[in-house]
């Protein structure tokens, strides 16, 4: 796929189960990741850019499925949310993203010295790669 060689040229890590990760092996550190559903790019993101940032903390937040974040909404809006069997309550919401990232999901990342090397590098990602969701504007939570 072209992605994955895109990424093994910049030196990214192998593909990590976001169901299954080991977290202490993700890097504490600033840098850059790139989500996949299958072989599909849907998410290319960054994390330190308030210069304290850690990929393992922000993989595990996404990971989490909780709505409250951006990639999960996505998930949920694009591909989880059945019209004939709606969420009861944002709980329900959070379980469905959860289980469609852990069952789905895998993530790539390379670490950074800060976060301006990060940014420089998923803007970047997210030209050439196309994720489905970044860009995404003006979704709500239900």
């Amino acid at each position: 796929m072209k992605a994955h060689s895109i990424l093994d040229a910049a030196g990214f890590g192998p593909a990590v189960s976001m169901g299954a990760a080991d977290w202490v092996a993700v890097p504490d550190t600033p840098g850059v990741y790139v989500i996949f559903d299958g072989d599909e790019v849907i998410y290319v993101g960054m994390a330190g850019r308030d210069g304290n940032g850690s990929l393992r903390r922000r993989l595990r937040d996404h990971a989490s499925g909780q709505v409250v974040n951006m990639f999960a909404q996505y998930l949920l809006f694009d591909r989880i949310l059945n019209p004939a069997d709606l969420p009861r309550s944002p709980q329900e919401a959070g379980r469905r993203c959860r289980a469609h990232i852990h069952q789905h999901c895998q993530a790539r990342v390379l670490p950074s010295k800060d976060a301006a090397e990060a940014r420089l590098v998923e803007g970047r990602l997210r030209t050439e790669l196309q994720p489905t969701f970044n860009g995404l504007k003006g979704v709500a939570v239900p």
